[in-house]
């Protein structure tokens, strides 16, 4: 069946961008589910593909100097481990824990597995000697937040930062929380997808999404193999 935007497709063109628009509303693969009436399985197939499509795009725009990201980083979003991320409730889960850093006009946020929660109060308290026998201190310096999606929690690691700076990270932050809380408990195999899509929407929120992932994925197209 010919579809332009994704390869291989069993349904049709028509059918899809109804799915697309749906997807870029914001809606629930049961919601959309619902709608179109194609199956939440098949759904669900079709908004992981473009959530990592997205994921590329977005890792795409990052500035070089982001480009030396350790191999465990990178391998995130590949991880097949089903633990949820849960609330301050599962102590015991090792926190998902992100930085979050302004290039130009848009944000960009990178997961950091080796960085723990004791270590992000070490730099909220200026006590600096715990990251550098870590080897993680240049790294964290980088970012001008950190967030806990463990606790939903936001920290500033700039005291003297940009007041515009504040602002469109706490408004990145807002749609994050009010995002990723809708799931109520998000796989780890799926939060980084899940991160990327909310930078993606917040970095385009002047946008019309449906619009802009109609071009995305006609230059680089969706693929069932």
């Amino acid at each position: 069946m010919k579809n332009k935007y994704l390869k291989g497709a069993h349904l049709s063109e028509r059918k899809f961008k109804e799915i697309l628009r749906l997807f870029a509303e914001d809606l629930t693969a049961t919601q959309i589910a619902n709608i179109s009436g194609v199956s939440r399985v098949t759904v669900n197939s079709y908004l992981k593909k473009i959530r990592q499509q997205i994921a590329r795009h977005c890792e795409a725009l990052q500035p070089l100097e982001s480009g030396h990201r350790s191999q465990a980083v990178r391998n995130v979003h590949h991880s097949t481990e089903e633990t949820a991320v849960k609330t301050d409730a599962g102590r015991n889960i090792r926190p998902v824990v992100f930085g979050i850093y302004r290039s130009f006009d848009r944000l960009h946020t990178e997961i950091l597995p080796d960085v723990s929660r004791s270590m992000i109060h070490s730099v909220i308290r200026s006590n600096r000697s715990v990251l550098e026998t870590q080897n993680v201190a240049e790294r964290i310096r980088r970012f001008s937040n950190v967030a806990d999606l463990g606790q939903y929690r936001l920290y500033n690691l700039e005291n003297d930062g940009a007041i515009a700076v504040a602002d469109d990270v706490d408004a990145f932050w807002g749609l994050t929380k009010h995002r990723l809380a809708k799931f109520k408990g998000l796989n780890r195999s799926t939060v980084y997808l899940h991160l990327k899509e909310c930078e993606f929407r917040y970095n385009n929120r002047n946008e019309d999404i449906y619009e802009t992932l109609l071009e995305l994925l006609k230059e680089q197209p969706l693929s069932l193999s």
